[in-house]
């Protein structure tokens, strides 16, 4: 690392993860530019920096989503769509994408819109970060965790980028209110679960799987990110196919069983479930009951810990600014998973780090400047 110098301008970032480290790199970037050299970044953690990026996108970094209409991006966050309206108009996904092949990471995008790197690896993208990170001056990394406000008295602009997990304390500390955090983006387990382990269904709201006790996968993660704040236990309805679909299907086929129609529109195996008199002709099936395979009901008990990726809640979004800094502590500012924002699977939770982190940054670089 470059030799660290002690300033007038002493910034403390708490937290090593994708937050932190962006912000840093951000300052030190902008700073950079204007041959700027009195100040200096200590980021805290106590963990090795970074390691909270390797699982996301199943180990491969989804980076970012290709929808590139703000408004329309911004539906993916339960909470916080309207704040991001501001933060994403200044920095979005192709400043991102720009930043990224600066660096060294080449992009790719999925047929579902996400963005990964062309390493499929989050190692890669982990590495060329910290490279960046470690071509500039006036920076230390300390391995520390920091419990309160008192632990950062020597310094004159602190960023809280500390993620969701044991800060409740600190984010107090500075007098803020917390919105209680809840685990989101998770597996949910189902009440008197009977339905065929391992198998995957493509429902009209998106695709999910049924793990040993429930179900899994980006709707699962939907609803519990939508259901975050709901108690146990609660019931959904998942539209499996079109109810015309069926009644097309019956008309075409009238004299063959219900099951086997039903099993043209979904899994078999779930369709052996789902439809009683499996062997009944279709033409016999009063309306009622062919209306019911339409839709699967089931009643979630609990959620998954293991499946959990994000966590809703976080800092009040109504104690900062446009520029996510404290109305109520001086010289303080956020980021990333420690607000009181966060999306949907898709590139969305790395989004609001990476554009939340270069709008602080600014922001700090100007109160220096």
């Amino acid at each position: 690392m470059a030799q660290f110098f002690q300033t007038n301008n002493n910034i403390a970032i708490v937290g090593a993860g994708p937050s932190g480290i962006y912000c840093a790199i951000s300052i030190l970037a902008e700073l950079e530019k204007l041959n700027y050299n009195d100040f200096s970044i200590t980021i805290f953690d106590n963990k090795s920096p970074l390691t909270t990026i390797l699982p996301t996108g199943n180990k491969r970094c989804n980076i970012t989503n290709a929808i590139c209409d703000i408004k329309e991006f911004a539906k993916n966050y339960p909470r916080g769509e309207k704040f991001l309206y501001s933060i994403f108009s200044r920095y979005f996904t192709y400043e991102t994408l720009e930043f990224f092949k600066s660096i060294g990471v080449e992009t790719y995008i999925q047929e579902d819109g996400r963005i990964f790197p062309v390493s499929n690896s989050s190692y890669c993208v982990r590495e060329k970060l910290l490279k960046k990170l470690n071509s500039y001056k006036n920076y230390r990394i300390v391995n520390k965790k920091i419990n309160s406000k008192d632990d950062l008295l020597n310094f004159d602009k602190i960023v809280l980028a500390a993620g969701s997990r044991g800060v409740e304390g600190l984010i107090k500390s500075f007098n803020h209110s917390i919105i209680p955090y809840k685990n989101a983006l998770c597996a949910l387990v189902v009440d008197n679960f009977c339905y065929p382990r391992g198998v995957s269904v493509k429902s009209l709201q998106g695709d999910f799987i049924f793990t040993d006790n429930g179900i899994s996968g980006p709707l699962a993660f939907k609803i519990s990110s939508l259901r975050a704040f709901s108690g146990f236990p609660y019931t959904i309805e998942i539209d499996l196919f079109e109810y015309q679909k069926l009644k097309q299907e019956i008309e075409d086929n009238p004299k063959k069983s219900i099951g086997n129609i039903v099993s043209k529109l979904i899994p078999k195996s779930l369709a052996q479930v789902l439809v009683k008199d499996y062997a009944k002709k279709a033409s016999e099936v009063s309306k009622k009951d062919l209306m019911s395979y339409s839709k699967l009901k089931l009643r979630i008990i609990s959620q998954k810990p293991d499946g959990e990726i994000v966590r809703a809640g976080g800092v009040n979004l109504d104690e900062v600014d446009k520029n996510i800094k404290s109305k109520i502590y001086p010289n303080l500012w956020f980021c990333g998973e420690i607000l009181n924002i966060d999306g949907f699977c898709g590139g969305f939770n790395l989004q609001n780090c990476w554009s939340g982190s270069w709008v602080v940054a600014k922001d700090i670089v100007g109160s220096i400047i």
